[in-house]
């Protein structure tokens, strides 16, 4: 079964279950409640009768004047019969002939009852149902006044109102079916368009977004499934632009290779040129296998939970261990660190992987630095920043936002996945690093965390 017969057949499934379970209560209710709607008002017609009767000092000639008031007014819905009984059980007034079958029922009603102020019955006369109700009056006349009403009335009012309320269900039937057909059909519509959004990216087809505006959840996921086939595109175009940059850094030093190789196999004159080219052989070979170590890692860092090993350390010490590994290239290039460490800041880390991270930022001052690079470690509550900054000339202002992208090389960069790599392993940790050109001169590395707090 389609989904659009199913929320169709559901939605008239709500309508019918409400309207049969309306009917039932209804039903169930609706008889008793008019007749006991009738009784109150027999019983105060029947005091008004009382009241009446009362200012006339008993007489019962003017009843008949009385009781068409109140039926020219529309008063007397049901009180078909009104009786009025004096104490010794004779009727002095009745607006209607009454059959002997009536008589013998109402004497029968009188006798059984006529010690209670009122009381009511329900029986049968001439076949129909009627209900009798008798009252006492509280006067010194000491009276009764009967009053028979008719429920076969009751009945016919409310087959009529069965019947509109089941016309009013038809018509709303008819009008739900249509408001189903139109919602239905709109539903199904996004969920058309997201099942064909489906099958163009299963076919690796990413540019076509799904068109699906509405509020509702299936608008949501629209909306989250285009922004999933938009990281699914940006991911695969990364990855084909990972794998030429992989191939032309690469190509380099194998053609390289394979020069120097060549002229090894069609003989060198001198000594001294076949250590030459053996020599660079081998710097090629090195610088392969750094690449591909570095390849290899970025790899593992990116794809590979449990190539980190959490656990509690010092991040001051982390960054000490840092420094001491740039420290010959520093000395080369001339360059003093300036690191005075105030606290001991503790985080949740894998060491050796934040070390290499830090030694990547670090090693970058360096290789642009005029004089030195200062590291500063800031704790404020539960967050700690930390800046590794320079006094080069910083970053041309395209460089910014490109820094940390695999195998971009500044003007001085060697394999370009030194910043790709120290930024991947400060996000595998939850940190944050930002990059930005000091006001003052010079390239800026802010490094954001959660500090560690004890237990």
């Amino acid at each position: 079964m389609k989904i659009r017969l199913k929320i169709y057949l559901s939605y008239l499934a709500i309508i019918v279950f409400i309207f049969v379970t309306f009917t039932i209560i209804f039903y169930a209710s609706f008889k008793n409640n008019i007749i006991e709607q009738v009784k109150t008002d027999n019983l105060k017609f029947a005091r008004l009768f009382e009241s009446f009767f009362v200012f006339q000092d008993g007489s019962a000639r003017d009843l008949k004047n009385f009781e068409l008031q109140f039926e020219a007014i529309d008063y007397k819905l049901f009180q078909d019969y009104i009786t009025v009984i004096n104490k010794d059980g004779s009727i002095e007034y009745t607006n209607k002939n009454l059959t002997v079958e009536a008589r013998v029922k109402v004497m029968s009603f009188f006798e059984e009852n006529k010690d209670l102020d009122h009381s009511f019955k329900i029986g049968e006369l001439d076949g129909k149902p009627y209900l009798f109700t008798l009252y006492r009056s509280k006067s010194s006349s000491h009276f009764y006044v009967l009053i028979i009403s008719n429920l076969e009335r009751i009945s016919i009012f409310q087959k009529r109102f069965f019947t509109l309320i089941f016309q009013i269900v038809i018509f709303t039937c008819f009008v739900a079916a249509i408001i189903g057909i139109f919602m239905s059909k709109r539903m199904i519509q996004g969920l058309l368009k997201l099942k064909e959004g489906i099958e163009q990216a299963s076919s690796l087809n990413f540019s076509r977004k799904v068109e699906v505006y509405t509020k509702d959840e299936i608008g949501m996921i629209a909306h989250e499934f285009n922004k999933l086939i938009e990281k699914i595109d940006k991911y695969n175009k990364m990855q084909i632009e990972f794998l030429q940059n992989i191939s032309h850094e690469l190509k380099t030093p194998l053609t390289s290779i394979r020069g120097y190789a060549e002229m090894i196999k069609f003989g060198l004159n001198s000594q001294e040129k076949l250590e030459y080219a053996t020599q660079r052989i081998i710097e090629h070979v090195d610088r392969l296998k750094y690449l591909i170590n570095q390849i290899i890692d970025l790899t593992k860092i990116e794809s590979l939970e449990s190539y980190f090993i959490f656990e509690k350390a010092n991040i001051e010490d982390i960054i000490f261990d840092a420094i001491l590994s740039n420290e010959g290239f520093a000395l080369s290039k001339n360059i003093e660190i300036i690191y005075e460490p105030k606290a001991k800041t503790e985080i949740i880390c894998d060491k050796d992987k934040l070390k290499e991270a830090f030694s990547n930022l670090i090693s970058n001052c360096i290789r642009y630095a005029k004089s030195k690079v200062v590291i500063n470690v800031i704790c404020q509550k539960e967050f700690f920043e930390i800046t590794v900054e320079d006094d080069g000339e910083g970053f041309k202002d395209e460089e910014v936002d490109r820094i940390f992208e695999k195998f971009y090389k500044g003007r001085r960069g060697e394999s370009g996945l030194g910043l790709s790599i120290a930024k991947a392993i400060i996000q595998k940790h939850g940190f944050s690093l930002e990059a930005e050109n000091k006001y003052s001169g010079g390239a800026r590395f802010i490094i954001k965390g959660k500090i560690c707090k004890e237990q």
